[in-house]
C-alpha cells in the first residue's frame, strides 16, 4: 500500500488512489471470470465490469470537470484563490470527486458540484460545517435530496425540471407525486419524514392527512428549518 507524500497535490493524490483501484478492479474481474467461466450470462457480467463501469464512471468525472471549469470561470471575481491552496480546499475537492465517480445520479452529482463551488465561493459557511453538508450528501438518499430541493426552491426545482407550476394543486399527497414522478406515496411520505427527524424540515408525514386551509406552492413556506435551507443551499450551484 503507498503512503502519502506531504509534498503531492489533492489532484496528484486523487489519480494514485484511482490507478490503485484500477489495479484491484482488476485483479476482482479476473477472479468473477474465473469463477463464472461455465455460467452462460459471464460475458455480459464481464462486459459490465471492464468495459461499462469504468467508461461511464470516466464519462461522469469528466462531465463533472467542465462544468466546475465553466462555474469557476462565470463565479471568477468571488473566488477565494488563497482559499483553494488550503487543506481545507483539497479535502473537499477530493471528497466531491470520490463522490461523483461512486454516484450516477444526477441529483448527488448536482450536489458535489454545488458543494465545491460553493466552498471556493463563499466564506459564511465554515469547514466543520462544510463537511457536515458533505456527509449529508453521502448519507441522504437522491429521494431525500430531490424532496428538500422541491420544499426549499419550488420555482427553481420546477424550472429545472421542466414541470408547470400549475400542476402544483392540492395537498401534500396530490402534488408530491407530481414533483417527484414515479415514486409511490407511501415511500415519499417515509422519505418526507425521515428529513423531519433529520432535522431538515418542521413538518413530518402526518401533513399528507392533515386538513390545511392553503393549498399547492403556499403549502411549502416555512416547511424547511433553518438547518435544512442552508443545506440544500450549499449543495446548489448559484446562479
Amino acid at each position: 500500500m503507498g503512503h502519502d507524500n506531504p509534498g503531492e497535490s489533492a489532484v496528484e493524490r486523487w489519480e494514485r488512489l484511482q490507478s490503485t483501484r484500477r489495479d484491484i478492479a482488476e485483479h476482482v474481474l479476473n477472479i468473477l471470470k474465473a469463477g463464472l467461466a461455465a455460467a452462460p450470462f459471464a460475458g455480459a457480467i464481464a462486459s459490465l465490469m471492464s468495459d461499462y463501469i469504468p467508461s461511464s464512471r470516466a464519462r461522469r468525472l469528466e462531465e463533472f470537470a467542465r462544468s466546475l471549469a465553466q462555474d469557476l470561470d462565470r463565479l471568477s471575481n468571488r473566488v477565494r484563490e488563497d482559499y483553494l491552496l488550503t487543506d481545507e480546499f483539497a479535502f473537499m475537492f477530493e471528497k466531491c470527486f470520490r463522490g461523483v465517480a461512486e454516484n450516477y445520479q444526477h441529483d448527488k452529482i448536482e450536489a458535489f458540484r454545488g458543494i465545491l463551488v460553493n466552498s471556493a465561493v463563499r466564506s459564511d459557511v465554515v469547514e466543520d460545517e462544510q463537511e457536515y453538508f458533505l456527509n449529508l450528501v453521502n448519507s441522504l438518499s437522491v429521494l431525500h435530496i430531490r424532496i428538500l430541493k422541491f420544499m426549499a426552491a419550488p420555482e427553481r426545482y420546477l424550472e429545472d425540471t421542466g414541470i408547470p407550476s400549475s400542476r402544483i394543486r392540492g395537498g401534500f399527497a396530490q402534488f408530491l407525486p407530481v414533483a417527484i414522478p414515479g415514486v409511490q406515496l407511501e415511500v415519499l411520505k417515509s422519505a418526507f419524514g425521515e428529513l423531519f427527524r433529520n432535522g431538515l424540515t418542521n413538518t413530518d408525514q402526518t401533513i399528507f392527512g392533515t386538513i390545511t386551509s392553503g393549498q399547492g406552492l403556499d403549502l411549502l413556506r416555512g416547511r424547511v428549518t433553518d438547518l435544512g435551507n442552508r443545506f440544500i443551499g450549499f449543495c446548489m450551484v448559484p446562479k
